[in-house]
This record gives structure tokens, C-alpha cells and sequence, in this order.
């Protein structure tokens, strides 16, 4: 797989997506896609939200002209290029949640009635067999596919936090492709992680670049929310299972953990799960006075770490499915903890 054209194909699609981001930043604002500081925002100036137009443009391209399309059935593309357009409406013209959950549900449906890509058996989660879903898959795959989106798209609060993470992802995706064979959908991930990677060239902030360039906006996050979805069904799902689907929440630890979080907190609050607040992970740690860049670096080594577990427990140790949901459900019950003394101690300082 790595030859010398897919080698060239990585640089493409890198150099496009920074290209077509930058062809478009001097326009963002005629065509009102800018975000305006307010509220919970930290930015301090108008900021593009174009970063998903150049992840897509990169990846689109090279998938194109390099001949990688028919490497993925049709429902993918349709789907994915579904979301980014309603994605890319918002950003313009911010028409809300409703439309984007129905948006969601709909390409969660092309995959499973299109694609024929859905997650009917969970594996023997409890050591008493294999859990199968049967009538139930069709919505646990749906509930599964917008949380994941959903998960990606609230984790996007801190400059380069959500394009580290979903390479950490993508690129776990890959080499679990990789050692199992299936070099085509390495291929695809390694593109879309090439393209990621171009966006995060100009959203990360760097010791000569104190704020964001651009940021990824809703056409990025429901985009590459929805492709690692897609991907997080196909290698766990009834169709060509690779890995059991309790690894694959590992390779989506981060995200998972802190929507889980919030929203359980929210409930418990009786407040909305959609209501916007400061109680993500991110929130908490720069509220502690950890600089953006150091919370970004520390979330993606903690996202790296569990996916290596789940890498390393799925090709290697082969640990059972029920030795790795108590050691996951350890782990959130640990970072709960964390979590809730570190905001006892932000409400205490403030």
C-alpha cells in the first residue's frame, strides 16, 4: 500500500486542504462563515469556520483524482457529503440542533439500509455469550452513529483539540486495517488523517501564533464525526468484523468519556443534555489555568494511550470482551472522579 503514488497522495491531499483553506479565508466573511466571539467563546476576534471546506476539498480531490472512489461503496460518499453540506449551511447561517440530528439520523440510514453497515452483536460483553441485538440494531446503530458525530462536535472547544483527537482515531482505525489486511480501508483513513492533518496546520496555536488561523466549524466536525463512525461500525460491525465492538470504544475514548460526562451531569442537574455550559474536560482544565495548547497536548496522549491499549488487547494480548468493558467502565468511573474533584475546585477558586 505505501508506494510511491500513495506517498505522493498523503502530500496532496496535505498541501490541498491548507490550499483550499487558504484560497478561501479572505471570503469567509462575505459569505458569513465566521465565527463572532461571544458568550463562552475564548477568541477574541472574528475567527473563518472553513477549516471543514479544506478537509473535505483535500480529501474529495485526492480520493478523486487518484483514483481511490470505488474503494468505498456509494452510501458513503452520499452520506458524508450530506453532512457536510447541512454542516457547512449551519456554519452560515446557524439553523440548529433539530435540523442536524435529522440530518444525521438520515445518513446513520443510508448507512445501514444502503450501506448494509450496522452493529447487530456486541460481542460477549458479559461472559455469558455473544449480546445480539437483533430488532434493536437498526437504532442502537443510529443512537451509536449520532452519538459518535456528537461526541466529536462538542470535544471542538479548544484550538486543535478535535482534529488531534480524531487523527488519534483515524490513524487507530488504519493500523488496525493495516494488520488486518484490509489495505483499503487504511487508505482512506490515512488520506482523511493527511487532509486533518492540514486543517490542524493552521488551527493549532503555536509559540508565534497565538490564536487559531481557522477552525473546523460544524461542516468538519459532522464530516469527520460521521467518517469515523462509519468506520468505527464497519471494522466492529456484523458485516467484517475485525475488531469486538468494546475495543472500539477504546480507539474513542476521549470524546465518548466527556459526552457521556456532561450530558449524565446535565440530566442529573435536570437541565437539557444539548445545553450549552462549561463543565467539558477542556473547560475544566483551562479554568484551572492550564494553558490551551498543554490542554490539548494532554487529552491527545491520553486518547493515544487508550487506543493503544485497545490496539494492543485486540492484535496481541487478546484480552475477553468482558475483561475490557470492566477495565473501560474502571477507567470512566476514575475519570469521573478527576473530573468532578478538579470542577469542585474551579467552583471553589472563582
Amino acid at each position: 500500500m505505501m508506494s510511491l503514488k500513495f506517498l505522493f497522495a498523503l502530500i496532496v491531499v496535505y498541501l490541498t486542504s491548507i490550499l483550499a483553506i487558504m484560497s478561501i479565508r479572505p471570503y469567509a466573511a462575505k459569505f458569513f462563515l465566521e465565527d463572532v466571539p461571544c458568550g463562552r467563546k475564548q477568541h477574541k476576534a472574528p475567527t473563518p469556520v472553513i477549516g471543514g471546506i479544506g478537509v473535505v476539498a483535500g480529501f474529495y480531490a485526492v480520493m478523486i483524482l487518484f483514483g481511490y472512489m470505488p474503494l468505498e461503496q456509494p452510501a458513503f460518499w452520499v452520506a458524508s457529503f450530506l453532512l457536510f453540506v447541512v454542516g457547512l449551511l449551519d456554519d452560515m447561517h446557524e439553523f440548529g440542533s433539530r435540523i442536524k440530528f435529522i440530518a444525521q439520523g438520515i445518513a446513520a440510514l443510508l448507512m445501514i439500509m444502503w450501506g448494509h453497515n450496522k452493529l447487530g452483536n456486541l460481542g460477549n460483553l458479559f461472559g455469558t455469550g455473544d449480546v445480539v441485538l437483533e430488532g434493536l440494531a437498526i437504532p442502537f446503530t443510529v443512537f451509536f452513529v449520532v452519538g459518535v458525530i456528537n461526541a466529536f462536535n462538542l470535544i471542538d472547544g479548544v484550538d486543535g483539540l478535535c482534529g488531534s483527537l480524531s487523527i488519534v482515531t483515524t490513524l487507530s482505525f488504519a493500523a488496525a486495517s493495516m494488520l488486518s489486511g484490509r489495505s483499503s480501508d487504511a487508505v482512506i483513513l490515512l488520506i482523511l488523517s493527511a487532509a486533518i492533518a492540514g486543517f490542524l496546520s493552521l488551527n493549532l496555536r503555536l509559540p508565534k501564533r497565538p490564536t487559531a488561523l481557522i477552525f473546523l466549524g460544524d461542516a468538519g466536525a459532522l464530516f469527520v464525526g460521521f467518517v469515523i463512525a462509519w468506520y468505527a461500525i464497519k471494522l466492529a460491525g456484523d458485516q467484517s468484523r475485525i475488531m469486538n465492538p468494546i475495543i472500539v470504544v477504546w480507539l474513542l475514548a476521549v470524546p465518548l468519556f466527556d459526552t457521556v460526562a456532561v450530558m449524565t451531569r446535565r440530566l442529573m442537574m435536570k437541565a437539557s443534555p444539548f445545553k450549552a455550559d462549561r463543565t467539558h474536560i477542556h473547560h475544566v482544565l483551562l479554568d484551572l489555568g492550564v494553558a490551551d495548547h498543554n490542554v490539548v497536548f494532554i487529552l491527545f496522549v491520553v486518547a493515544t494511550v487508550f487506543a493503544l491499549i485497545g490496539l494492543a488487547c485486540t492484535f496481541y494480548l487478546r484480552f475477553s470482551d468482558a475483561v475490557m468493558l470492566v477495565f473501560f467502565a474502571s477507567l470512566f468511573g476514575l475519570y469521573c472522579y478527576i473530573k468532578k474533584n478538579l470542577f469542585s475546585h474551579v467552583r471553589k477558586s472563582s
